[in-house]
Parts: structure tokens; sequence; C-alpha cells
């Protein structure tokens, strides 16, 4: 600026020159690339995995009305997904690191082995999504308070809405799904050994190549269920519809049935070993080794030589049955009706006869010593005690 006499302020001039060069100070704030749903579809069918930094704030992420996106191992690293719409999308290993998800519908979305550390999760919906032990949270969250399915060994699903799901592969040893749908799952090579499914429901379930030993399928719904190749090996399906679709190449050696399962006319499971629980059942040296047989009636029964190692024989109508020799050490036989049953040489070390009628049994055994039965049998126990313990003693 000139004076007037028309020379220039020095300061003024100074100060102009240094705002005419001075940069533009920067925006920090990052800039999302903000994409539409149909780009990101398109990109993700040729192949793309990487969308780290994008924004799909309120896109409506979905593939009709019953298939989930197929998201496995994709990267939405500070990614803006809130309110978008994932349910029932597979998110397997995905990487969803400081992504905003508020409000998102995640509801019955896979999970499992999926990075989601410091995202926000506020007011999203993930009832009925899937997560395992390596599912990675933000600290403090709890999915298990909202709803979702932890997929483990020894889970508790009691009761569980999983129908439909793909689960193929999953380690279930041990869990607890009793009255879960399963109607139409995916159980392809599911490790369901001592998984309890009491009263589940496993409709035109995938069950091939799954393994199922030891399992409680008690009451459970096979009906028209994939059978193929599948393990049962000593498999309680008593109770249970196993009007399957199919049993080809099934291993059911050891599984318990009774009158009451439903069986299609053309299969035999006693053919494949499996064993039918019945008063007078022909079970000798049948292995029934921790098998869960409370209440069962087997009153003449023939289990001579059977071996019911640690067998749960609670309440049970063991009355005028057969177990001579039979191995009875450590079960479980209180309230047990044992009346005129033959019990000669069979072994009961350790086992528990609390209130068990053993009303005309007979106890002609090298094996059973006094001192372990008394130890074993309480004060309250019935009077039929004392006459068994002076014909030990006098056979002694």
């Amino acid at each position: 600026m000139r004076g007037k006499d028309g020379s220039v302020n020095q300061e003024e001039s100074q100060f102009s020159l240094i705002n005419s060069f001075s940069p533009e100070v920067p925006d920090l704030e990052p800039k999302l690339a903000t994409m539409d749903a149909d780009e990101f579809l398109a990109r993700y069918a040729a192949g793309e995995r990487d969308f780290a930094g994008i924004s799909l704030t309120n896109s409506r992420l979905e593939v009709g009305s019953d298939a989930g996106l197929e998201l496995w191992g994709i990267n939405l690293t500070g990614a803006d997904l809130r309110e978008a719409n994932l349910q029932g999308a597979s998110l397997r290993q995905a990487i969803l690191t400081n992504v905003v998800l508020k409000r998102a519908n995640l509801r019955r979305a896979d999970l499992r082995e999926t990075h989601l550390a410091d995202t926000d999760l506020q007011d999203a919906d993930l009832r009925e999504a899937l997560y395992d032990e390596t599912t990675c949270f933000p600290p403090g969250f709890d999915p298990t308070a909202i709803g979702a399915y932890c997929i483990a060994p020894g889970a508790d699903l009691q009761e569980a809405n999983l129908s439909g799901l793909d689960l193929s592969g999953s380690d279930l040893h041990g869990a607890n799904l009793q009255e879960a749908d399963l109607s139409g799952a995916n159980l392809f090579g599911c490790d369901l050994s001592a998984a309890q499914l009491k009263g589940s429901n496993l409709q035109r379930a995938d069950l091939s190549s799954a393994h199922l030993m030891q399992a409680d399928l008690s009451r459970a719904c096979l009906w028209q269920a994939n059978l193929t190749q599948a393990d049962l090996r000593q498999t309680n399906l008593l109770g249970s519809d196993f009007r399957v679709l199919s049993a080809a190449a099934l291993v059911a050696t050891g599984a318990l049935y009774n009158s009451e399962t439903q069986l299609l006319e053309h299969l035999n499971l006693s053919a494949l070993g499996a064993y039918r629980l019945e008063p007078g059942a022909d079970l000798q040296g049948a292995n029934l080794r921790d098998a869960k047989l409370s209440g069962v009636d087997l009153s003449g029964a023939n289990l001579a030589n059977a071996q019911l190692t640690g067998a749960d024989l609670w309440g049970a109508n063991l009355s005028q049955a057969n177990l001579r020799y039979a191995d009875l050490s450590q079960a479980n036989l209180w309230g047990a009706s044992l009346a005129g049953a033959n019990l000669d040489q069979a072994v009961l070390t350790d086992a528990i006869l609390q209130n068990a009628d053993l009303t005309d049994t007979i106890l002609e055994t090298e094996t059973l010593e006094t001192e372990t039965l008394e130890t074993e049998i309480k004060a309250d126990s019935p009077p039929i005690f004392d006459s068994v313990f002076d014909s030990i003693s006098d056979r002694a």
C-alpha cells in the first residue's frame, strides 16, 4: 500500500507477500472413497477384496431375501458402514478394524475368525450372528449379551435358532444344543460328538460325514436329514424321528434306539450294530460303557457279559435281567430295580446302589466285596440290604 506521497509501506508490503505465498492449511481428516452398493458388489464379484477406507454409509448390501453376501476375507479397514444391511453376510476372516458399524444390521452374519478390534458396534444388530473363540471384538464387548452365538466346543446353544446356517466343518464337540433349531442347516463334517441334541430339530439338515459319536439325539427330529457316512457310534436315538433322507454308509455301531424311534421301513439299525433297548432285549456282550440309560426299561433283558462301566442307570428297570459277568463298575444304579436280577459274577466295584431294589437278586459273586457295597449304601437304604450283607458274609 502506498502513502499520500506515493511511498510503499514496507511492513504491509511484507505482510501481503507472506499471505500471497502462504500454502493452504492441509485438511488432515482422511477422505473416504464413497462407493455405492452396486459398484462395491461389481468390484467384489470381479475378485477385488481390499476395500480399506471406503464409505458405504446406508448401503443395502444384500443378495435376495434368503442368501447373504459372501464377503469371506474382505478388508474393510476404516470403512464407514453405519446402517448398512449385512444380514446373513459371510464375513469370516474379514478385517473390520476401525470400521463404523453403528446401527448396522449384522443379524445372522458369520463373524467367525473376524477381526473387529476398535470397531464401532453401537446399536448394531448381532442377533443370531455367529462367532468363535478367534473372533476379535472391541474391548469389553459381550456378543452373547446381544444374542450372538458362539460356535465352539462345549458352547451353550440351547434353543438357539441355527436353521439354514452353514456350520460345515465346525467343532461343536460337547455343545449343548438341546431344543435347538438346526433345520436345513449345513452340518457336513461337523464334530457333534458327545453333543446334547435332545429334542433338537434337524429336519432336512445335511449331516453327511458328521461325527455324532456318543451324542444325545433322543427325541430329536431327523426327518429327511442326510446322514450319508455319518458316524453314530454309541449315539442315543431313543424316541427320535429317524426317517432320514439318506443313511448310506451310516456307521451306527453301539447306537441306542427303542420302540419309540421312528425308522424307515428298510432301515435296520440293529443290522448296523445299534442296540434296541426294550424289555427282554438281547444285549449279551453289548458295549454300553458310559451310556446314558436313566429310567430305561430293560426288565428281563439279557445283559450277560455286557460292558456297563460308568453307565448311568439311575431309576432303570433291570428286574429279572440277566447280568451275569456284566461289568457294572462305577455305574450309577441309584434307585434302580434289580429285583430278581441275576448278578452272578457281576463286577460292582464303586457302583452306586443307594435306594436300589435288590429283592430276590442273585448276588453269588466273588468280585463283590461286602465292605465296598456297605460303603456305597447309605443309612436310608431299604431293609433288603441287611439280608444281602448277611448272605455275602455267610458265603465269605
